[in-house]
């Protein structure tokens, strides 16, 4: 019992973790402008918002039911769940279109197209550990880690828009995107060693595939192969 209060305490740390994350991240150029009466946007970004918001709260409100043993609860929820996962893979994916749509109007649709590229490989990531945890929701060893899994993987761009507090830095994908965003995985990792001795295979492998996607993506976004599956792709969804 000692140590399921830790597990769920812990989860719901990072969970608070993610919100925090999530909502300084995006203060400056989304909650700021909009309680300014700044912000413009056309009504998809701000249904991406809601689903993306509406999906790291949902896994916060998950944890606490958790945390007070209400599994009934957090079963009922599920669906819910799968509906903001389905809504944050969907809308992002359309937001990536319109973002590759601006970039290519400036004349760069080699940039525009390897943008897009990194966004269709992170909603399949998202995506594949969202069907896994949903998969897995009868063994609660593997759902819940698949879930604070996805919860990170949802964070790229929040932890991505911390390099507005701080001044330019050479590389900032590789520092906000990989080194920062990436740092939860191993905090859930060192936290299933500190309590169980060892790691999960969940973390040893999803954490471990999701390090080398990011890797990929800043290493090899300049390469010509990575431009030429850019484009192709590009041709049929931009």
């Amino acid at each position: 019992n000692t140590r399921r209060g830790q597990r769920s305490r812990s989860f719901l740390l990072l969970a608070i973790i993610g919100i925090g994350a999530a909502l300084i991240g995006f203060a400056k150029t989304f909650f700021l402008p909009l309680f300014s009466g700044t912000f413009s946007a056309p009504p998809l970004i701000y249904l991406h918002a809601a689903f993306l918001f509406g999906w790291v709260f949902f896994f916060a409100a998950q944890s606490v039911w958790v945390h007070r043993k209400n599994i009934r609860l957090h079963r009922r929820m599920g669906w819910l769940g799968a509906g903001l996962a389905a809504g944050v893979v969907l809308s992002t994916l359309g937001v990536g279109q319109l973002a590759s749509a601006r970039t290519a109007a400036t004349g760069d649709i080699d940039l525009a197209s390897r943008e897009f590229l990194v966004i269709m490989m992170e909603m399949c990531g998202f995506a594949a550990i969202m069907t896994c945890a949903f998969l897995l929701r009868r063994k609660p060893d593997w759902h819940k880690r698949l879930m604070l899994l996805a919860l990170i993987a949802s964070l790229g761009p929040a932890w991505f828009r911390f390099r507005h507090y701080f001044p330019p830095i050479e590389n900032p994908i590789f520092v906000y995107s990989l080194l920062l965003a990436d740092s939860l995985i191993v905090v859930a990792a060192l936290a299933d060693f500190l309590r169980e001795r060892r790691v999960h295979p969940a973390y040893l492998l999803v954490g471990t595939g999701m390090v080398c996607v990011h890797l990929i993506e800043v290493l090899a976004f300049d390469s010509s192969g990575f431009g030429a599956v850019a484009h192709a792709l590009a041709r049929q969804f931009v």
